[in-house]
């Protein structure tokens, strides 16, 4: 049996949910929007790669196309816990949570006026599996068919309660089938090579969102126009361009009046701005973290359980979180702490000198290994480098020489993906807003195996993930996220750090700007 379901919070029972997200919660007549005409101007430390959908698994590139393609359910007003319809008007789950109905929502066309069908949610979410990006992994162990124009099933092969949250996902925005297969895309088996519709959709827009693309460039600036047959409500500001710079270059731009708003300034540089902006600062689910190479053969110092064990207990985490200022909290397991099955303070690992100085020496060998991060890339108005030396020096202090590898962030990002380097430091925003996205941390993850770790590595707790992947019990699914990250400390290989407070700053003119937890800017959002 069927019936309507709704999520509510990252704690929802989908068994026990008989509620309907329905039509009624369109957007309202778009005749009372403010009149756009007006330009803003968005500065951000650019992590981008590509406007395809399909390829793009970055956060840069997640808010240029939350603004370009609508997906399936959204999430609004900085809610990160119920979804909302978009293209879907509605959607209904069976008991156990393996298959979900979606109603595909009434008049909705892309931006050259194709009307966008059941077919065209099917092409996309397909060709997202199948052209096997880095944001394909949201896609494992789902089939996706449309019995008619307006209706769309998705059928995990296991229970999975997520599906709400990651149906979310601009990954997983929509497409115009017709239009990118006629630029060489598809949605078949085998798209990983046959697919060569990127290049064309890093200059057209191929969607249904509040704004189009008019030109990207994933070094300096990329500009979005607004849509004129947006079905819904229309954005206040007709031109966004969104230009690279970092902190520094934000601080003054901000400032000066250059930049309307601003994404990556810290409280250091936010206390010193004058009255003529406006800062709206929230906690951010972002997760900086580190980890040891588990792969002998891109190490055979840092895949060792000696090193691990040296580094674990020879960090200092509080000092490091003293870098992050103002705002931020230390994180105690992979999961953020807005998240179902965070762990707390009592899990907690203290440094201990003696300790990690007794593991480097059953090493038999001074180890010394190689940190790499992004040098030209900030967050939250941090950057990479201040950790990687203090890092370096607390590792240094227990007898690990640590030699830091900064690069720009295009090959950096390329190496990490690739799974060559020695030590990591990286960060990660959700996927989306729930707790099963950070398996991804786990042996065989995408994340576990960019540091080396394979599946099978960990079957205790590959067993626990195992386990928690498919439960539907709320209060079951939050001791096993608890167990699992208990276990994933105890493993060591990937080591979570802090959370960083989010602020956004924006100039008198604009107002309020609010840093979004899932999307991290909600573009289309900006002074309605």
């Amino acid at each position: 049996m069927k019936r309507p379901a709704r999520l509510a919070g990252m704690a929802a029972v989908l068994a026990a949910a008989a509620l309907v997200i329905s039509a009624c919660a369109a957007p309202a007549d778009t005749t009372t929007q403010p009149e756009g005409g007006s330009s803003l101007v968005i500065d951000k430390s650019f992590d981008l790669v590509t406007a395809d959908p399909a390829r793009m698994f970055e956060t840069t590139g997640g808010i240029v196309l939350h603004a370009v393609y609508d997906s399936l359910l959204t999430f609004a007003d900085g809610d990160a816990e119920e979804p909302l319809p978009s293209v879907a008007s509605a959607f209904e789950v069976n008991d156990d949570a393996t298959e979900y109905t979606f109603t595909i929502r009434d008049g909705i066309t892309f931006s050259d006026g194709t009307a966008l069908t059941a077919k065209d949610v099917v092409y996309s979410l397909n060709r997202v599996k199948n052209v096997q990006g880095n944001g394909s992994f949201l896609m494992t162990g789902l089939t996706v068919s449309s019995p008619d124009d307006t209706t769309v099933v998705i059928t995990s092969d296991v229970p999975n309660t997520a599906i709400p949250a990651i149906v979310t996902s601009p990954t997983l925005g929509i497409v115009n089938s017709a239009l990118v297969t006629e630029n060489g895309g598809t949605d078949a088996e085998g798209a990983a090579e046959s697919d060569t519709a990127e290049a064309f959709l890093n200059k057209t827009s191929a969607g249904s969102g509040p704004y189009m693309l008019e030109s990207f460039d994933t070094t300096t600036e990329t500009v979005l126009v607004a849509n004129p047959s947006y079905w819904g409500d229309k954005p206040k500001y007709d031109r966004v361009v969104l230009r690279n710079a970092a902190a520094e270059a934000q601080l003054m731009d901000i400032q000066s009046g250059t930049a309307d708003v601003a994404l990556d300034l810290g409280s250091d540089q936010i206390g010193g701005l004058g009255q003529d902006v406006v800062v709206s600062t929230s906690q951010s689910p972002t997760m900086f973290f580190l980890f040891l190479n588990a792969d002998a053969g891109v190490s055979d110092v840092t895949s060792t359980p000696a090193f691990r064990e040296a580094v674990k207990y020879g960090l200092d985490r509080d000092a490091i979180l003293e870098l992050a200022g103002e705002g931020a909290e230390r994180a105690y397991g992979i999961v953020p702490s807005s998240f179902l099955g965070a762990l707390g303070a009592d899990a907690g690992v203290e440094r201990d000198v003696d300790r990690a100085k007794a593991a480097v020496a059953s090493l038999g060998t001074t180890p010394t290994v190689s940190l790499e991060y992004a040098s030209d890339f900030s967050s939250n108005g941090l950057s990479m480098g201040p950790f990687a030396e203090r890092i370096a020096a607390q590792l240094g202090e227990v007898g690990i020489t640590v030699n830091l590898t900064p690069g720009p962030i295009a090959t950096t990002l390329e190496s990490y993906r690739a799974g060559t380097e020695q030590m990591g430091l990286w960060l990660w925003n959700p996927d989306y807003p729930d707790s099963a996205d950070y398996l991804a941390f786990g042996p065989g993850g995408i994340v576990g195996l960019r540091a080396g770790w394979a599946a099978g590595s960990d079957p205790e707790l590959e067993a626990v993930m195992q386990q928690v992947s498919v439960e539907t019990d709320a209060g079951e699914r939050e001791r096993l996220y608890q167990e699992f990250q208990t276990l994933h400390n105890e493993a060591g290989v990937i080591v979570p750090l802090f959370q960083p407070a989010a602020s956004v700053v924006s100039g008198s003119a604009v107002g309020e700007v609010k840093y979004d937890p899932v999307f991290s800017l909600d573009i289309a959002a900006i002074g309605r």
